[in-house]
């Protein structure tokens, strides 16, 4: 079965810097708020203090939460802005390296207390990315 896919194109660009003790992806979701950023692509490169992720249990329909109180670089973070229940949500997966090289990751959770952060935002315009519940999966998708 093939998924459906919109054309879009390139709304609006942003970049910026987010405050040392911030939470990553409350500020996010907060900046897209208040711009109107109905749909975008994120990326962010910098540190963490505290970082939250969890890993889906595709069986059990359920994630488990995992949590590292230690400082980390970010060395991945792919993430989206859809609407969900009405509001803008990060949906982002990183990377964490600790001081040893040692990598961590997943899907983000709040609560990922920030060092530093240099966040990207395009907005993506034609599209309306609504999640869902859907019942094959557990999660909610577009």
């Amino acid at each position: 079965m093939t998924a459906g896919f919109q054309e879009l194109s390139a709304g609006r660009g942003f970049v910026g810097r987010l405050e040392t003790g911030s939470d990553l992806v409350e500020e996010i979701e907060r900046f897209c708020a208040d711009h109107e950023v109905r749909a975008a692509q994120v990326v962010v490169i910098g540190a963490v203090r505290r970082a939250r992720y969890a890993y889906y249990e595709q069986d059990d329909h359920r994630y488990l939460e995992l949590e590292s109180d230690t400082h980390h670089e970010i060395v991945g973070f792919i993430g989206n802005v859809s609407l969900r229940d009405g509001r803008p949500f990060l949906h982002a997966h990183a990377s964490f390296a600790d001081a040893s090289g040692a990598t961590v990751g997943g899907h983000l959770l709040r609560g990922i207390e920030v060092f530093a952060a240099e966040v990207m935002i395009r907005e993506l315009a034609g599209v309306e990315l609504v999640r869902t519940p859907d019942a094959a999966t557990g999660l909610a998708l577009w």
